[in-house]
């Protein structure tokens, strides 16, 4: 289910749902994922104007050769035509990015009226 929420607001009150779980649990899951580098949760930047702005963290899934499996993309023309696949090329930028920048914070800015910055480095 994770790999499904890839790249978007992470809502596990959905997931957990959808899997006949408690959100509680779902929570837990994503920590122990975090925890073992397997997901990156990109936590929002966000300061209190008039805009509602998002203040909960996206989901993304560290590698994405791991992301194509349990999504079932097995090669260039399926990766295509899958709808994952832009969240999939944002993750691959984002996590090179994050990668190449020791010691600085990556975050995501976005507002309920769509307007979006996909990564932010922060020191």
């Amino acid at each position: 289910m994770p790999a499904h929420s890839h790249g978007q607001i992470l809502n596990s009150s959905r997931i957990a749902e959808s899997m006949g779980l408690s959100d509680k649990t779902i929570r837990s899951y994503v920590d122990i994922l975090s925890a073992t580098f397997m997901v990156c949760r990109l936590q929002p930047w966000y300061e209190y104007l008039k805009k509602r702005q998002v203040i909960s963290p996206k989901i993304y899934f560290t590698d994405t050769g791991l992301l194509h499996h349990l999504l079932g993309i097995v090669d260039y023309d399926s990766l295509l035509a899958h709808p994952q696949a832009g969240a999939s090329w944002e993750s691959f930028d984002i996590e090179q990015i994050l990668r190449n920048a020791p010691g600085i914070d990556g975050y995501f800015r976005s507002t309920y009226s769509g307007a979006e910055i996909d990564v932010l480095r922060r020191k």
